[in-house]
């Protein structure tokens, strides 16, 4: 099997080459990409590796274009580095999902790259590939942990299936703190992320073993649970190649996947599920400590490292105060600090601590919870963005309970 890299980097070239694959492999490693071309002229080849530092944007897309048309049956990865701006980072990854292209996003360590480049080519040699995922992945990140992202990342989930006919998927990549199957009650006989770890170690994970492993609710048709990770002391050992390989069968398994991370940006699964995402959402609240210095300690400092820019994210505001007192921030305060859209607010409800203690999350989101309407107003402009397909009941039912509110007034 005969395999092309276009790279100059010495080390990248030794790590990538001298890692063990299931096949034996023949590479033609070139630094630029006119030699490239002429290897691709004299020979065939199945796979071929390209370096964004060696073209300029235009180049590079004008290269692969040609690459595709001439060698149909070549799979492309292309290496996304750092050395852009970051806005620039984000017009590379668009152009390789539009051009239906694997790609690593920029940050990564030569080992990760090499590691990564290794599952590129073995799982391509199976059945799953990667490219003909087209579902949504929506990352929910905390600017600071145990704020409520897990109630408004799972209320948002929880929304979209009540209202859609989409196929959803929940994941917790919440490596060392995942709770979410105490706060619905489900603290025996549950499937957890840890149970999957031979299977994302060996890059052999199905869309359908995700479906099947996944916790259905009877109060949710349509939504399927994986809960996080069991093993803390294992969580580091999570690896991005991994994460990677989760996330793109949860693209292939589930037509929306909402993907909760933990707010600290030191583990694979925060950074990858984020990097592998649609839409990123931001949870902040109104303490200055929050919505400022983590805000721009984690996601603009941190986030540049990898690529992302702060204005790649969406923002939700939660326990937020209607009463709050003048001295107080607000959520102007917070929408002009952190410069990013707000597609949602979640009001401070006294009731939701018991309620997660007692096992009844889904009682949040119950017709006449306000958490209920805060959480469809987020998820119906999910619903139109992507344009989903809305259940034929959900208005008929809204126009029913209506007329009767309206009844029961005027008696």
């Amino acid at each position: 099997m005969n395999i092309g890299l276009l790279s100059a980097d010495e080390r990248l070239i030794d790590e990538i080459t001298n890692v063990v694959y299931d096949q034996t492999l023949s590479w033609a490693v070139c630094s630029t990409v006119m030699d490239l071309v002429q290897e691709l002229a004299e020979r065939p080849f199945s796979h071929v590796i390209l370096s964004d530092r060696y073209l300029e944007f235009g180049a590079l897309e004008e290269c692969i274009d040609g690459i595709q048309q001439t060698h149909k049956d070549v799979k492309i990865i292309v290496l996304l580095s750092n050395y852009h701006d970051a806005a620039i980072n984000e017009k590379y990854v668009k152009m390789c999902r539009l051009m239906n292209l694997d790609y690593i996003q920029p940050g990564r360590s030569t080992a990760v790259i090499a590691d990564d480049i290794r599952a590129w080519v073995d799982g391509l040699a199976g059945e799953y590939a990667y490219q003909q995922a087209t579902g949504k992945l929506i990352t929910f990140v905390g600017s600071t942990p145990n704020i409520g992202t897990t109630l408004t990342s799972f209320g948002t989930a929880y929304s979209l299936a009540l209202e859609t006919s989409a196929r959803i998927g929940y994941v917790c990549l919440n490596l060392k703190s995942s709770k979410l199957h105490r706060y619905l009650g489900r603290d025996e006989n549950v499937f957890t992320l840890d149970g999957l770890r031979a299977e994302l170690k060996a890059q052999s994970l199905t869309a359908e073993r995700l479906q099947q492993v996944c916790d259905q609710p009877r109060e949710t048709p349509g939504l399927h649970i994986l809960y996080g990770n069991m093993l803390r002391e294992q969580a580091e050992f999570f690896t991005p190649s991994e994460i990677v390989h989760l996330m793109r069968v949860a693209r292939a398994a589930f037509d929306v996947c909402v993907v909760e991370v933990n707010a600290y940006w030191d583990n694979a699964a925060t950074i990858c599920g984020l990097l592998e995402a649609d839409t990123r959402i931001v949870v902040t609240t109104s303490d200055l400590s929050q919505f400022q210095e983590d805000f721009s300690r984690w996601v603009r400092q941190v986030g540049s490292v990898f690529g992302l820019q702060s204005d790649a994210f969406e923002l939700i505001a939660v326990q937020v105060d209607r009463n709050a007192k003048q001295d107080e921030f607000t959520i102007k305060d917070i929408r002009k600090e952190t410069q990013l859209h707000l597609i949602g607010q979640i009001t401070r409800h006294a009731d939701a601590l018991s309620r997660c203690n007692q096992g009844k999350l889904m009682e949040m989101f119950a017709p006449g919870h306000m958490m209920g309407e805060e959480v469809l107003a987020v998820s119906s402009k999910l619903i139109d963005y992507y344009k989903l397909p809305r259940k034929a009941n959900v208005r008929r039912v809204t126009w029913l309970r209506r007329m009767l509110a309206g009844r029961r007034a005027a008696t």
